[in-house]
């Protein structure tokens, strides 16, 4: 039992059941966090694998690429037509599909940054996880030594990187006291609600009116 509702039923503060009930959902509550957090992992070691067996892949066809690319240059001036016209064909192939690679691999890189961002988001109030993670996109990249925080040349961690971004701008995370919207009854000029505004118009509203109002608005 834990500690805290172990002292409160020491006390007479609450009865047997009371104490065994809370006990059974502290437990449960921490079984869940437990279990996204192997989630969050599993997902992360998942991703790195696929991005990393794509990286290889691709570059072992440009390799290929290069090495026919040195083939028909040679068929070429030793006039070997019918043979150019193979490796020509081949490196075709090739190229193909390591154009279908690229795009795989661009994919697999952007749920691999879309994933970590998501997780260190989760360390923050913030007032629209969507809309933020589209206004950071841009400053999170993924690097041989794994997930950087950019902005200009400077890289650092995505921890550190997104403590001095919301100490710069705490108008994106939520405020405790909601009073003085410039909104009034929930509304967007034009009628919107937030579900129906994209990640750039939400980002605007904030902008224009702050993040009270964004609050607000209706869902």
């Amino acid at each position: 039992m834990f500690k805290k509702i172990k002292e409160m039923l020491e006390a007479g503060k609450i009865s047997q059941e009371v104490a065994q009930e809370l006990d059974n959902e502290v437990s449960g509550a921490l079984k869940e966090v437990r279990d996204e957090a192997a989630e969050w992992r599993e997902k992360y070691e998942n991703l790195n694998k696929t991005y990393n067996e794509l990286a290889n892949s691709k570059n072992i066809l440009e390799a290929q690429v290069k090495e026919l690319e040195a083939k028909i240059e040679k068929a070429k001036e030793e006039g070997k037509a019918e043979l150019v016209k193979e490796l020509e064909s081949e490196k075709q192939s090739k190229q193909e599909l390591m154009q279908k690679l690229q795009e795989l691999e661009a994919k697999s890189r952007n749920l691999t940054i879309e994933n970590e961002l998501s997780k260190a988001l989760e360390n923050y109030d913030v007032i629209d996880k969507e809309v933020i993670k589209a206004v950071l996109k841009s400053n999170v990249d993924l690097t041989e030594d794994g997930i950087k925080f950019k902005v200009g040349d400077t890289a650092t961690s995505l921890e550190e990187g997104l403590k001095k971004f919301f100490e710069e701008k705490p108008h994106l995370l939520k405020a405790k006291d909601l009073k003085g919207s410039g909104v009034q009854g929930g509304q967007v000029p034009g009628g919107l609600k937030k579900s129906q505004m994209s990640a750039a118009q939400k980002a605007e509203f904030i902008k224009q009116h702050g993040q009270e109002a964004y609050l607000k608005l209706e869902d």
